[in-house]
């Protein structure tokens, strides 16, 4: 999602006992009055899925959000060995200085707790008082606007690093994780992309994941990394992991916008081939009012 945020205080059970709730430093009551007023192009996902031969229908996020943009309960898909294995359910509780995910099936049940930087950015992400060893602590690291750095603590003594690279017009090219002594040649991922055609708003989620990432992939659900979603049009999608193994090389094909411009489906063929695998598709709303919806 294109759109930023806004980080305001959000009073509600749980999270008073998480965190202090005050005002948020880096906006101010006009910003957040004016965050509030329903815009024609504020626009954002309530739910964005594929399917193919094997898979008639998978989601892999939905939201449902409050007046201001901040979704309030997320269907998380789970990764794991490159696939979603899993859903899950979080009621997602705002604060001034961070968010908390709670298991929507036990409100006691905080998975996990994110916390805000000066800047407003999530600076990390760490289990709560109920873990699941399916998200694991991440936390992460800036460079002006972008996301440049995410460090993952597999186990005790166990770390990754992955590293965001852009290029002039600000879309993302690769995520690299850092070589190991165990893995000399790291993983990465690379995007490929039109030079000159755009959407106003686009989301593309396609290639396969491992688990360490379900953290970072849950705050990508929510919004909280805009950066990440390119300005033009995407092309391909290449996924290597460690030592040269190649687990994806997708075209991206067929992409469908809207009359307003965003982007509301599209395909991954073979390269070689051209045959359609999989399709996207990505469900928006622009009208606030219907996108809230009462989780409980």
């Amino acid at each position: 999602m294109k759109k930023s945020l806004c980080y305001f205080t959000f009073f509600a059970g749980t999270a008073i006992g998480l965190f202090s709730c005050q005002k948020v430093n880096s906006v101010s009551d006009d910003e957040i009055n004016d965050k509030k007023k329903p815009k024609k192009d504020f626009c954002l996902i309530s739910s964005f899925g594929y399917s193919n031969s094997a898979i008639p229908v998978q989601t892999v996020f939905a939201n449902h959000y409050d007046l201001a943009g901040r979704s309030l309960q997320v269907e998380a898909g789970v990764f794991s060995g490159g696939s979603i294995v899993s859903n899950m359910v979080f009621n997602v509780v705002w604060a001034s200085n961070g968010i908390a995910f709670i298991d929507a099936n036990e409100q006691r049940d905080t998975i996990l707790i994110a916390t805000f930087g000066r800047k407003g950015r999530i600076e990390k992400i760490v289990p709560g008082n109920k873990p699941n060893f399916q998200f694991v602590a991440t936390s992460f690291d800036y460079n002006k606007s972008q996301l440049s750095a995410m460090h993952t603590t597999i186990s005790s003594g166990s770390f990754e690093t992955a590293y965001f690279d852009y290029d002039t017009k600000g879309n993302l090219i690769s995520i690299t994780d850092a070589p190991t002594t165990s893995v000399p040649i790291p993983g990465k991922v690379e995007y490929g992309y039109t030079t000159n055609e755009k959407a106003n708003d686009q989301f593309y989620f396609d290639e396969p994941r491992k688990f360490s990432w379900n953290s970072f992939s849950l705050l990508q659900y929510v919004g909280l990394f805009p950066e990440l979603q390119p300005v033009n049009l995407r092309t391909s999608t290449k996924v290597s992991w460690g030592n040269n193994y190649q687990v994806y090389h997708m075209n991206i094909a067929n992409q469908q916008l809207d009359n307003q411009g965003k982007l509301v489906s599209y395909d991954v063929a073979s390269p070689s081939s051209g045959t359609v695998v999989s399709h996207f598709n990505i469900n928006w709303s622009c009208n606030l009012s219907d996108l809230v919806q009462n989780p409980n």
